[in-house]
């Protein structure tokens, strides 16, 4: 565990989330700590994981201090959001509780209150784990070139949330991007490279040309679409939600329903087919501008065309 050196675990997680009592019993906390690093572990790889906690046990105070750090926060939100989540009522043998202060002057919050707050909670924790996932890019930092996402990312097209970003806004989100990799992959495999036809494998390899850029924006606009249809909402960046409800005379605050999604899932679907089709123009040199939309008829004919 990378938490609790020296038995200071409380005042850890008081240093890494500003919000949690030093003087909580770590023993309660230790089990969701368990549950978060486990997740954060799917992101970054055991490897990377292992790496900072060995440097936190050994007291490295050198050039794994900042590793310890980013791994430790995203670590501490997360599981001080589920505990936290899981006190608001308290469980005893009579039944569940709220607690009341007797003077009066705690109140329970409202749910939309609570709602609030834990949104606010996990979009910090998101944030963090962009934190890190950057950090590991811009150091390249040899483990995490070798953990499994950041190799299924070297055979695709888009080859990071940053570029991800300049097809379709995810507000350059590392994570979100590895949370999109299995259907990138997908896409790619399915539907891109097949319209793309023979020689996709050296569309791979060029630098930025047209020809890259609608192949990749169709696979960004085909992901989002499948991503929109599979994923968790509340796993898409806020943005990206917020957006669209904006464009939809919707307020900020207003979550989008099923029914927008899968409406905004369509949009993204017909959009990357035309860009499909921009791909395959662009791959044979013509620009389909010289095929009518409708026919040529002449008023003084007895016929039309269809």
């Amino acid at each position: 565990m990378i938490f609790n050196l020296n038995n200071q675990g409380a005042a850890e997680l008081r240093r890494m989330t500003g919000n949690y009592y030093a003087g909580n019993d770590f023993s309660a906390i230790e089990m969701d700590i368990e549950d978060a690093t486990d997740e954060l572990i799917q992101v970054i790889g055991r490897a990377v994981y292992d790496k900072a906690e060995n440097a936190y046990l050994k007291g490295d105070g050198n050039d794994q201090v900042r590793l310890v750090q980013l791994v430790q926060r995203p670590i501490a939100l997360l599981a001080t959001l589920h505990y936290f989540q899981r006190n608001d009522v308290s469980h005893e043998d009579s039944g569940r509780k709220v607690k009341l202060s007797s003077d009066g002057t705690d109140k329970i919050p409202w749910e939309w209150q609570l709602d609030r707050d834990d949104s606010i909670h996990l979009q910090t924790y998101y944030s963090a784990v962009e934190r890190l996932i950057r950090w590991l890019n811009e150091s390249k930092d040899a483990d995490w070139q070798k953990s499994d996402a950041y190799r299924n990312a070297a055979g695709l097209l888009i080859r990071s949330g940053r570029e991800f970003d300049t097809y379709f806004p995810i507000s350059q989100s590392e994570r979100m991007y590895i949370l999109l990799l299995p259907f990138l992959r997908e896409v790619q495999i399915d539907t891109v490279a097949p319209s793309y036809g023979e020689g996709f494998e050296t569309l791979l390899e060029s630098a930025t040309s047209d020809v890259r850029y609608a192949a990749s924006k169709a696979l960004a606009l085909l992901t989002m679409s499948v991503a929109l249809r599979r994923m968790p909402l509340q796993l898409i960046p806020y943005s990206v939600v917020q957006g669209f409800n904006a464009a939809n005379g919707m307020a900020d605050s207003q979550p989008a329903s099923l029914a927008d999604t899968q409406r905004m899932a369509a949009m993204l679907e017909a959009d990357a087919a035309d860009w499909l089709e921009r791909m395959r123009q662009l791959r044979d040199g013509t620009s389909g501008e010289d095929i009518p939309l409708l026919p040529s008829n002449s008023k003084t004919n007895k016929f039309f065309r269809v």
